[in-house]
């Protein structure tokens, strides 16, 4: 993905397209244009209290909260579009979550010092970074409340549909949508046995609503596993 298409998109979609056409514009000005490899780390959780923001544009980044216990599993993997780095910014505390490059990635790069000087010449925009935050508390919330359900079956398919970005609507392009993930990846992140899990993700497949690759899965039919889900 070059930059152009590249902010072209993170100031459409997300939460820059939410916020004044000022801010958006300022922050896309100020933003590097990056790539990184599979592996790569991109923040470092309990570390980094002076440090940059991030607008992924392309690709999958895997996420562990620094919450957990030392043998916590993967808590998310997150897709386009999607902002972070923005916590030390708002509580000068180091950041909460260590983030890895799963695929390549391309994503703007915004250095606090620039935020800062942003935010001292207009400090009306902190309103838009204390939005943001809302965001983290909601995909906290959603992790929190699918892992409360008591169906395996259904809590693995949760599972399966917020990786994929689509737990509570279709993809936009209407398309598959893959998810580079392992067995016992998400067993460990519906919090099943890999014997369970495999048992499930084949009654899925079985039934058309995901397909099974190696290193992968990619979920068909998000509209019927989230009836599955949620009975509705």
């Amino acid at each position: 993905m070059n930059a152009e298409d590249g902010l072209d998109l993170l100031g459409r979609r997300g939460w820059l397209a939410s916020t004044p056409a000022d801010f958006r514009e300022a922050m896309l000005a100020r933003s590097q244009w990056r790539r990184y490899g599979p592996g790569d780390p991109l923040t470092q959780g309990g570390k980094e209290a002076d440090a940059d923001v991030f607008g992924l544009a392309h690709g999958v980044l895997e996420m562990t909260t620094v919450f957990g216990a030392p043998d916590t599993p993967l808590t998310h993997l997150a897709r386009p579009v999607y902002w972070f780095g923005y916590g030390p910014i708002l509580s000068g505390k180091p950041r909460r979550a260590s983030i890895i490059a799963r695929s390549e990635v391309w994503l703007a790069q915004v250095s606090q010092r620039a935020i800062r000087e942003l935010l001292a010449a207009h400090p009306q925009w902190w309103r838009e970074f204390a939005t943001i935050a809302l965001e983290y508390g909601d995909l906290a919330a959603n992790v929190a409340a699918d892992l409360l359900i008591r169906n395996s079956e259904r809590r693995c398919a949760a599972v399966l549909l917020r990786l994929g970005g689509c737990r509570f609507e279709d993809p936009a392009d209407g398309e598959p949508r893959s998810t580079p993930l392992t067995q016992d990846e998400l067993a460990a992140m519906a919090n099943l046995s890999r014997n369970s899990a495999g048992t499930i993700l084949r009654g899925l497949a079985g039934r058309g609503l995901i397909d099974l690759q190696y290193g992968s899965v990619s979920v068909r039919a998000p509209a019927a596993l989230r009836v599955l889900v949620d009975g509705s």
